[in-house]
């Protein structure tokens, strides 16, 4: 984050001054223009008029102490807190910058009827205005950016996790249905998901089932033996199901050994054959030989 620059004190103290004494109609002014903008509207419209009005002390206070005593402090944090706060609330950044807008559309005329028989003075506070203004809106835009990149990382875990589910169906026995294109990046994320899952649910066995997956290329299925051999290293049997036909004629056509895994025609199949690799009576299950 930027360093922030006070702006010049006198130009700060003399907009101040003007800005407390019209502040009531300020404060009337900006809140009719919230009205009109729908996201703020609606946040206003859920505060009770005791909160409004003791935000509305609390900020002219906090703007005191930057303007006049050179505390900026609590008024940087307080514009921070708003950043993160409207893009928590999903307010567009828009309709803020529009806010800003209708209040310097007031505030510079006060400015001017104020002060203008004293150029050097009215140059000096509307400098520093702007120059307050600026670096304001900077801190609330680098830290509503900094929440949004957040949020959206969020979601997007949300939504890789969707892509691949791990479902527990059984005592030590997982479910993984994937629908769409699997790809590297997918396929990769479908090991970890895996892997973390046969741990947290000491599986036994897992069924993959791949109907939904239109096509797999070789570093795909690479990906997927791979996949499998972490999982057995884990003490976990891996069943494919639902391999379509033109996934393995494209299998086959990439040269890729399709017996290196324990593929099953259907899901349900998948499932009965599951059950009897835990039962001990499955193909691939380590059973103890019959007693003499």
């Amino acid at each position: 984050m930027r360093p922030f620059t006070p702006p010049d004190p006198k130009g700060m103290r003399d907009y101040f001054d003007v800005y407390e004494r019209h502040e009531p109609q300020m404060n009337e002014h900006l809140m009719a223009v919230c009205s009109r903008i729908p996201s703020l509207a609606q946040v206003i419209k859920a505060m009770p008029k005791e909160q409004l009005e003791a935000q509305r002390k609390a900020g002219l206070q906090t703007l005191r102490a930057g303007c006049v005593d050179g505390n900026w402090g609590p008024l940087l944090e307080q514009q921070k807190v708003q950043g993160a706060m409207y893009a928590n609330m999903n307010i567009p950044f828009g309709d803020w910058y529009e806010l800003i807008s209708a209040f310097e559309k007031v505030m510079i005329p006060h400015l001017v009827t104020a002060y203008a028989k004293e150029p050097e003075r009215l140059s000096r506070s509307l400098t520093a205005l702007s120059d307050y203004i600026d670096q304001g809106m900077g801190f609330i835009a680098e830290e509503y950016l900094k929440v949004k990149e957040r949020i959206i990382n969020q979601q997007a875990e949300a939504i890789q996790e969707l892509s691949t589910p791990v479902l527990q169906v059984g005592e030590r026995l997982l479910l993984i249905p994937l629908i769409g294109v699997l790809d590297t990046h997918r396929a990769r994320s479908l090991t970890e998901s895996l892997l973390r899952a046969v741990r947290d649910y000491r599986a036994k066995v897992v069924v993959i089932d791949i109907t939904g997956v239109a096509a797999v290329d070789s570093k795909v299925a690479n990906h997927l033996f791979q996949t499998v051999s972490a999982a057995k290293l884990m003490g976990a049997q891996s069943i494919i199901t639902g391999l379509s036909a033109e996934v393995a004629n494209s299998l086959v056509v990439l040269g890729v050994d399709v017996n290196r895994l324990n593929a099953v025609g259907d899901l349900q199949g998948g499932l009965e054959e599951a059950n009897r690799i835990l039962a001990g009576r499955g193909a691939n299950a380590h059973t103890d030989p019959p007693a003499p």
